[in-house]
């Protein structure tokens, strides 16, 4: 198991990743979160998984651990 790491004390000049894992409204609530995070002046990027019924992909989770400082998950229906 992987050590756990604590989220930054400042987002500035770090990437918000908002993943969507596919559940109903779950881009709806990501696209609010995005608007407020740019203005706040943050960089965001979005990945999302196929469906919520099967885990993300391996190119998924490698793209997101490449591009991403932070990790927003959406689970909202």
């Amino acid at each position: 198991m992987r050590t756990r790491r604590w989220p930054p004390d400042d987002l500035t000049g770090k990437t918000v990743m908002l993943f969507d894992i596919g559940k109903a409204r779950s881009r709806e609530f990501l696209n609010y979160l995005d608007d407020i995070l740019k203005a706040k002046g943050l960089t965001t990027a979005r990945a999302a998984k196929p469906t919520n019924a099967k885990t993300a992909p391996k190119e998924v989770i490698d793209y997101m651990v490449k591009e991403a400082d932070v990790v927003i998950e959406a689970l909202s229906d």
